[in-house]
């Protein structure tokens, strides 16, 4: 019962109107729920629901989702000194999402930690220091706490520390994320030319500019793309695919904008020899002749 609970989390929380799944009806995007490390995130007739009973408030959810759709949950706040995280550690570890801002948003590049305490937060570094090699970034050492910071009486139950530094939380979501690391590429979209029609869905629902269709060109920014799979769920040829790959940046595509033959309004085409426009090309009985 919540009216007596010592609980503060709001009732509130949940994905809101930016969630894929309350966007796109074909959407099966489950970012938070595989992240959440007690099942407290679960899909219910299509819409995303939060157990706040179950919830550790561990961030994971608003940091892995691609359209930062989570609201009313409070984040994480943690310990820091100079360019370290610091004691008083959480039980749980933060992700690697998280971790990832930390690098960029305080340029934080080490935690002091005794690793026969907190396991779960050498996994954490170990799969961070993975991922900081593949964008070129300085890795993560892990330092020992000061002797003074073990009350070895109570080192099972807490880990404090004297020299008292700063508290502070970062910035959750995959767009902060691509602003900082716009150089490198973590997504990669793959277009089949010969099932586009070129309609334009994909770069009308893509809330990141990832794909813009536009001039004499399609541009495919991989760099800005998070992952979120809009693009994917409202192409009802399933020309595009979202992959996880590094290669590039972006692709651009030459389009060209021709006249149809049967209704005589112009569309994009990949040829400039194309005659007619998808639509008409699938009307049996030239219902849109002129």
């Amino acid at each position: 019962m919540r009216l007596f609970s010592l609980d503060t989390r709001s009732a509130l929380v949940g994905a809101g109107r930016s969630c894929v799944r309350n966007r796109v009806q074909q959407a099966n995007c489950q970012a938070c729920v595989l992240a959440c490390p007690v099942d407290a995130v679960t899909v219910i007739d299509g819409k995303v629901h939060f157990d706040t009973e179950t919830c550790i408030n561990c961030g994971a959810c608003q940091f892995t989702c691609p359209t930062g759709a989570v609201e009313e949950l409070t984040l994480p706040l943690r310990h820091y000194r100079d360019d370290a995280l610091v004691m008083p550690l959480s039980i749980t570890a933060p992700s690697v999402d998280e971790l990832l801002m930390w690098h960029a948003e305080y340029q934080i590049r080490a935690v002091e930690l005794d690793m026969t305490l907190s396991p779960a937060w050498v996994i954490a570094i170990a799969a961070l220091n993975i991922k900081l090699k593949q964008f070129k970034q300085p890795q993560w050492r892990i330092l020992p706490p000061p002797v003074a910071a073990i009350n070895k009486a109570r080192r099972h139950w807490l880990q404090i520390n004297n020299d008292k530094g700063n508290t502070g939380s970062v910035t959750p979501g995959w767009r902060i994320r691509r602003t900082h690391f716009a150089d490198v590429s973590e997504y990669h979209l793959v277009l089949n030319n010969a099932q586009c029609f070129l309609c334009g869905a994909c770069a009308r629902i893509c809330p990141e500019d990832a794909i813009q269709l536009a001039g004499e060109s399609m541009t495919l920014n991989h760099s800005r793309c998070t992952g979120c799979g809009n693009c994917e769920d409202v192409c009802f040829p399933h020309a595009i695919k979202v992959t996880q790959s590094d290669e590039c940046k972006m692709t651009t595509l030459a389009i060209h904008e021709v006249p149809c033959s049967t209704c005589h309004r112009l569309f994009f085409a990949w040829t400039e020899q194309s005659q007619e426009c998808p639509i008409c090309q699938r009307h049996r009985y030239g219902m849109r002749e002129a």
